[in-house]
């Protein structure tokens, strides 16, 4: 979605494959049903969170950054700080807003579902969804407003711990890792209570930024171990991937429509847990043959196609009542097409200049030999 490899190293083609595979599974599970009577109802796709994959690689890809800055005792906190905040939002923010105003242009002029009201204020400070259900419009905006808030809060944590009260790096940073994941772990069991059917558990648990925080710190759990125990996360790297296939199929296995106190708990736990364990083998992939270029071009073009795709549908949805089989077919690839474009545009002449930006700022912001201009 919108997080990049750790301060503009060479890309590993594992995790480009992971983000790949999480934006592929987001779209078909978004589109599916403009197959209509030619696409099974319930294919199981959904049960396997693309939103939950990014979420974890997003964790683990900056929680190495951040650790990188935790580590620089030599520059002042408030520098650092600044540092990783402005990397963040020169990555995220532009398209974020960009699509933001897109979507209320879309609503505005009845192109697009939903209720445009005062409350869409919330969206510009990303409080569309914090402790409320996100009702309006933009549903796909509640997984950026979980990241931004995860990534303004956790440095501010760490900061806390080690800063001022003094813990090593190591276990100030894991306490702050330990206290994202328990809240938010903890929360949702009383959150559970109001909930009666699966669409109230999407609506009330699963897309509420204080209930959802825990998945992306497993990721940062996953760089914490990776940093700290290299030995340890090169070790067995096909058992661990094996043992996270395992996990997640039987997380998908247990997330039936009978087991909601289990889906709104546990289920993004174990989900969590066992999409980390994908990491360490998918992190010592480094490199591909040119048929992987696809897949890295669509890791790439990820961010950009996720908030692509449901405007593109909105306006497409209607071309596909009661046509053939073999027209249905050509006009959802069609779909897939105008989005892969669209976002293949944002990425090149909206995104990217502005991460451009972001090296500039570093250098005038930390010392030359610090460890993130190498």
């Amino acid at each position: 979605m919108d997080h990049d490899h750790p301060l503009d190293r060479a890309r590993l083609f594992g995790l480009d494959l992971m983000r790949a595979v999480a934006i592929t599974l987001v779209v078909i599970s978004h589109a599916d049903d403009l197959l209509g009577a030619y696409w099974p109802s319930d294919t199981g796709v959904s049960n396997v969170d693309g939103v939950d994959l990014f979420f974890v690689l997003s964790g683990y890809l900056i929680g190495g950054i951040l650790l990188r800055y935790a580590e620089m005792t030599d520059v002042p906190w408030s520098r650092r700080s600044i540092d990783f905040w402005q990397r963040r939002w020169l990555r995220t923010l532009p398209n974020y807003f960009l699509f933001l105003v897109l979507n209320i242009l879309l609503l505005y002029l009845g192109l697009a579902p939903g209720l445009l009201n005062v409350n869409a204020l919330a969206y510009f400070v990303f409080l569309q969804n914090f402790m409320v259900p996100l009702d309006l419009f933009f549903w796909e905006s509640w997984s950026l407003a979980v990241e931004e808030w995860f990534y303004l809060l956790l440095p501010i944590l760490i900061f806390i711990l080690i800063g001022v009260a003094k813990r090593s790096t190591r276990s100030g940073f894991l306490m702050a890792i330990c206290v994202m994941v328990g809240v938010s772990t903890i929360l949702r069991f009383p959150a559970m209570d109001v909930v009666a059917t699966p669409f109230n558990l999407d609506l009330l648990v699963r897309k509420i930024v204080v209930l959802r925080m825990d998945t992306i710190g497993f990721g940062v759990l996953a760089a914490w171990v990776h940093h700290y125990y290299p030995a340890l996360w090169h070790q067995r790297r096909p058992e661990v991937f094996g043992l996270g296939i395992l996990g997640l199929t039987t997380a998908t296995l247990l997330h039936t429509t009978d087991s909601l106190m289990f889906n709104g708990t546990w289920y993004f736990t174990l989900s969590a847990i066992s999409m980390a364990l994908f990491l360490p083998a998918l992190s010592g992939w480094e490199r591909t043959g040119r048929w992987g270029r696809p897949i890295v071009f669509l890791s790439r073009i990820s961010y950009a196609l996720y908030l692509v795709h449901l405007p593109v549908r909105h306006l497409y949805e209607d071309l596909l009542i009661g046509r053939s089989m073999v027209a249905t077919v050509l006009l959802y690839g069609g779909y897939w097409l105008v989005c892969l474009l669209l976002a293949t545009g944002v990425y090149l002449y909206w995104e990217r200049p502005f991460m451009a930006l972001r090296k500039g700022i570093t250098r005038k912001l930390l010392p030359s030999n610090a460890p993130l201009h190498r």
